[in-house]
């Protein structure tokens, strides 16, 4: 069987999969291990500096880490600006995957940054960014924070989702660095899964993303940005239901 290897978003780290987790051991799954990787500086990497990494520093650790791992053949789902590295990762290593999936996230068009597609203005105030839920100008970070990972939530799974947020240094570049997905167009066959309720990514986005992911399927998922924290059950119940190539 193949592994699952899961790849958390910007300021996040391997912590954030914990529940989802939790609901893969109350029912077997078709993968063989569900692994999870950690960003350089954040998760189990935190402290370290990662102010001088590049995108590609950032994907040949990652792909390292699997074939430390023993890894090949796996299927890898990453959330959020994680959709910059899949297809980078794909391309330096194309022996360790089979199948990506993509959980609402972010992919800039060609020669962009994740910052640039995001822009600076409020959600549907520009045909060309992604925005934002708050003026990014004049929101406080409580406030930011609490717009973008406060639904669904109970106050006590915010609090523990926002200390941990707070400890994490994703490095700068996977935002900031202009991304090219040069040579993995139909490489890896890949499956996106649209949140539907999502303050950070809105649905019409992810559906242009998932264009540019090359996807064949797309699910969608009535949830926020996060369905791995505010419903694991849920997000474990579509991983198994996908028909993947074991």
């Amino acid at each position: 069987m193949s592994d699952l290897i899961l790849l958390h978003g910007g300021q996040h780290g391997s912590w954030c999969w914990a529940p989802l987790l939790a609901a893969f051991e109350k029912q077997p799954s078709q993968f063989g291990r569900v692994l999870t990787l950690d960003m350089p500086g954040c998760g189990t990497k935190r402290g370290r500096d990662v102010t001088s990494l590049s995108v590609n520093d950032v994907v040949a650790e990652l792909n390292q880490d699997l074939r430390d791992l023993g890894v090949s053949q796996a299927v890898l789902l990453g959330h959020s600006i994680a959709g910059a590295l899949l297809p980078l990762m794909a391309v330096g290593a194309p022996q360790l995957y089979r199948h990506l999936v993509y959980l609402t996230c972010a992919l800039p068009g060609e020669g962009q940054s994740i910052l640039e597609q995001l822009g600076s203005t409020l959600h549907g105030e520009s045909p060309d960014h992604v925005g934002w839920p708050l003026d990014p100008a004049k929101a406080t970070p409580q406030e930011m924070a609490m717009a973008m990972f406060g639904q669904d939530l109970s106050a006590e799974t915010l609090g523990w989702l926002l200390s941990e947020v707070a400890q994490d240094a994703t490095p700068p570049s996977v935002a900031t660095e202009s991304i090219t997905r040069a040579g993995y167009d139909g490489l890896v066959p890949a499956t996106y899964i649209v949140t539907l309720r999502d303050n950070i990514l809105p649905a019409a986005w992810q559906r242009r993303f998932a264009e540019r992911a090359g996807a064949s399927t797309v699910f969608e998922i009535d949830t926020p940005h996060e369905p791995f924290v505010s419903h694991p059950q849920l997000l474990a119940d579509v991983i198994r239901g996908l028909e993947l190539p074991l």
